[in-house]
């Protein structure tokens, strides 16, 4: 059994997260409950091998790994002063759950496979799942909603959420291999993300794949000119066409960022009440029936405060929600203004940016339920171990291989 879990860890790992966004009631209830299950699996799997990775006798912790343990200690602590104990207590565990996973299971597993299999095989995964996606509109009712695409899932934003880490991935991958196969992957999830219209994630991509082309540039010039010449001018005769205007643009929603101003100016309100250390890790779910605010009445649609940087500023306070994203933010800009040339590197720090920029639309990197937490913060292991190996190699004054 335990050979099974391992051999095929990334399927299990990646499909209750999908599965748990489905629009079909009965798999949405199977993937969440599977999400908690294979969280739980994987935490086993690195605590009998004693947490051991790397090929390191001793327990190794990153900087990284130290600057999210702190975090996650804290969103453990707010359980003391929470207006929902079980709420705080669910949603830190879980997350502590998909840490583990994603920081210790992963990281071992992609240590066997390499990276460059491990992303393969996770963009194979992607690209079937994206690929039934779009045959879905052909065998399920309602996949569409007011007017834009989402098929299996629930919620169209829920495609551009996974798009939004994914695409900037599979386009490095297909800029640097140059395969067919890389190439039929990209225009699935094009199209996927084309057919939802979630415009933060096509911003969010938008910015990724410049800093991917930019690095790109030192190596092989003339692919990247060609390819953003052809990027451009497909562009410009793409914003010009009926789809764009009415599907994506959608002008009449601009201002208000469809409606989410109004929960800003919401979440505004509340952390004002509690500014310092908020109202208790997850408690972002809840907040508006705490303070006795209908979204119904208000005709507004949407969970928490639709936004990662409010939503977070909401739950554990501002000071700390600063800490947290300029950590962040602080990560990626090293990286960029160091390792440009690390063209690996850059490509994982891409998708890391990308997540940041949906985040200010969307909220979701805290929540370990949904299918952009987990790839957010896989990528980010992905990142902090390469970076790792790159300083184990410059000291033993040789290759290794990741």
């Amino acid at each position: 059994m335990n050979k099974f879990c391992w051999r095929h860890f990334l399927v299990l790992y990646t499909l209750p997260f999908f599965l748990a966004t489905s629009q079909i009631s009965q798999v949405a209830t199977t993937g969440k409950a599977l999400r908690w299950i294979i969280l739980i699996i994987g935490c086993v799997m690195s605590a009998s091998s004693g947490f051991q990775r790397a090929d390191s006798k001793r327990i190794l912790v990153t900087w990284t790994d130290k600057i999210i343990i702190a975090f996650l200690l804290f969103f453990l602590a707010s359980e003391y002063w929470t207006i929902e104990p079980w709420l705080t207590a669910q949603r830190a565990i879980s997350l502590l759950l998909l840490y583990g996973c994603s920081f210790w299971t992963l990281w071992k597993y992609v240590d066997q496979v390499s990276e460059q299999v491990f992303v393969q095989r996770l963009l194979k995964v992607a690209g079937t799942i994206f690929t039934l996606n779009l045959l879905s509109a052909a065998l399920l009712p309602n996949t569409w909603l007011v007017g834009r695409f989402r098929g299996f899932f629930n919620n169209p934003n829920n495609i551009g959420l996974a798009l939004s880490l994914v695409i900037p991935l599979a386009i490095s991958q297909w800029l640097y291999t140059k395969q067919r196969k890389s190439l039929f992957t990209v225009g699935i999830l094009t199209l996927n993300l084309l057919a939802c219209g979630s415009r933060g994630s096509m911003l969010g991509i938008a910015n990724a794949t410049i800093i991917i082309l930019v690095s790109l540039f030192v190596k092989r010039p003339r692919q990247v000119i060609t390819a953003a010449v052809v990027a451009i001018v497909s562009l410009g005769f793409f914003i010009q066409t009926d789809f764009f205007i009415d599907q994506i643009l959608r002008d009449s929603s601009l201002q208000t960022a469809s409606n989410r101003t109004y929960f800003w100016e919401l979440a505004q309100e509340y952390i004002a009440n509690r500014p310092d250390f908020g109202h208790g890790f997850g408690t972002d779910a809840v907040i508006h029936d705490h303070y006795g605010i209908s979204l119904e009445a208000l005709r507004l649609r949407g969970y928490g405060v639709m936004s990662s940087y409010y939503g977070l500023a909401v739950q554990i306070g501002w000071p700390l929600t600063c800490c947290f994203f300029a950590s962040l933010w602080g990560f990626a800009a090293y990286c960029i203004t160091k390792f440009w040339r690390n063209y690996e590197l850059i490509s994982l720090v891409s998708c890391l940016i990308s997540g940041l920029i949906v985040c200010i639309f969307e909220p979701a990197i805290y929540s370990a339920g949904n299918c952009f937490s987990f790839l957010f913060w896989t990528i980010l292991m992905l990142a902090t171990r390469r970076l790792y190996y790159r300083k184990l190699s410059k000291s033993r004054s040789m290759p290794i291989a990741i």
